[in-house]
Formats: structure tokens, C-alpha cells, sequence
């Protein structure tokens, strides 16, 4: 049965300790999107500056992911995760102080724009682990590990935009982003203290071709 497949892997030496915190931290990621929409739509009373500044967020993320995964590739997860999540707190701190003050709309895409750009990655970078993990002794079982992040996805993209939308209908636009970034960046934090399971950097993996961490970073964060 497929769940019994997933309860095996997760007992796997090491393998919930950094799961579960993604799991947790990629709720925030999430969330984050809607939640700004929300925060934005309550201070200005216009879906059109939520949607530039949301826009602003997407684009940047999108740009920004690849460039974290070769920084990840190159020095580690373990290296790279806590200034990205500094980076990812300071931005959604300087976006709400922006809202709040009631700032240019042309400041606060700049402030979208950096939160996107320092989303962390953690989906990615678990599914990097399990390929570290199973490889090469249980490299049949790494299809079960990826239904597993699948499923932990979206239950992720279930959960957290329902929250927001609960928390923006209460009147607590504000909450709702304060709640994205804590699990981001907790779950983040989490995730980078379980060094056994984080894929060496590509200048430790010199018999691959790139490296493993680089296969499999830019393989799940492109």
C-alpha cells in the first residue's frame, strides 16, 4: 500500500527530521502570494495595486529560484538556507512597514519584488534530500519519495492560501503575512540544522559531473 511505502521512507534514519520542517515552512511559501494580495487590497482598497505588487513577487521569484539553486549547488543548503531566510524576514518586515506607513505604489513593488526574490526554496531542497538519502542503495524507492513531496505540496497550496483567506475575511490581512514568513523561515531554520542529510556542495562531489547537490537543486527549484 502506498501509504505503508510512505511510513517505510519516513523511517528512514533522518529522513522526518528535515521532511516535516519543509513541510511546515513550504505552508509559509504558500501563503505568502495570497497574502499579499490581501495585506496590499486592505491598506490601498484596490485589487489593481495587489495585483502589480503580487506580480512583482512572482516575477522575482521566478528569477531569483535558479539563482538560489546554484548558490545551494556550490556552498550547501546549510550555508545558504539562514542568510536566505534573514534576507526573506528583513524584506517582508521592510513590505509591511511600507503598507503600514501607506508608501508609494511603486515602492511597494520594490518591497514585493524583494520578498519574492528571497522566497526559500524548501520544497526543492528536500526533494534534494531524499535523492541524497536513497541514492544509491534505494534509488528504486525515490519515485514514493517524490508522490511524497507532490502530496506534501499540495497539501501545502491547500492549507495555507485557505488560512489567509480566513485570516484576510477576520480582518487580519497583516497576520496573515507575519504567519507566511514565520513557518517560511522557522521551517527553514529547521531544515538547515539536519546536516547528515543535506547533499554535499558540488565542489565536495568531484566524481559527478556537477555535482549531485547541483543535479538535483536545479532539477526540483527550476
Amino acid at each position: 500500500m502506498p501509504s505503508a511505502n510512505y511510513r517505510s521512507l519516513l523511517r528512514t534514519p533522518g529522513a522526518a527530521a528535515f521532511f516535516l520542517p519543509a513541510s511546515l515552512g513550504r505552508v509559509g511559501v504558500a501563503m505568502t502570494s495570497l497574502s499579499i494580495v490581501w495585506l496590499v487590497h486592505s491598506r490601498t482598497g484596490t485589487f489593481s495595486a495587489a495585483g502589480l505588487v503580487t506580480g512583482a513577487f512572482a516575477v522575482s521569484e521566478a528569477l531569483g529560484a535558479p539563482q538560489l539553486a546554484r548558490l545551494v549547488d556550490r556552498f550547501g543548503q546549510t550555508r545558504i538556507l539562514p542568510p536566505t531566510l534573514l534576507a526573506h524576514a528583513v524584506a517582508v518586515a521592510l513590505l509591511l512597514s511600507l503598507v503600514v506607513a501607506d508608501a508609494d505604489d511603486t515602492f511597494l513593488i520594490v518591497g514585493g519584488g524583494l520578498v519574492g526574490g528571497s522566497v526559500p526554496q524548501l520544497g526543492a531542497m528536500s526533494a534534494a534530500r531524499w535523492a541524497a538519502l536513497l541514492r544509491p542503495d534505494r534509488a528504486a524507492e525515490l519515485p514514493t519519495a517524490f508522490a511524497l513531496e507532490s502530496i506534501s505540496n499540495a497539501g501545502a497550496f491547500l492549507v495555507g492560501p485557505t488560512l489567509v483567506s480566513a485570516l484576510a475575511a477576520a480582518g487580519h490581512a497583516v497576520a496573515g503575512l507575519v504567519l507566511a514568513a514565520s513557518l517560511s523561515v522557522f521551517g527553514g531554520l529547521f531544515l538547515a540544522t539536519r546536516r547528515d542529510t543535506a547533499p554535499p556542495p558540488r565542489s565536495e562531489t568531484p566524481n559527478t559531473p556537477g555535482g549531485e547537490g547541483s543535479c538535483c537543486a536545479r532539477q526540483f527549484c527550476s
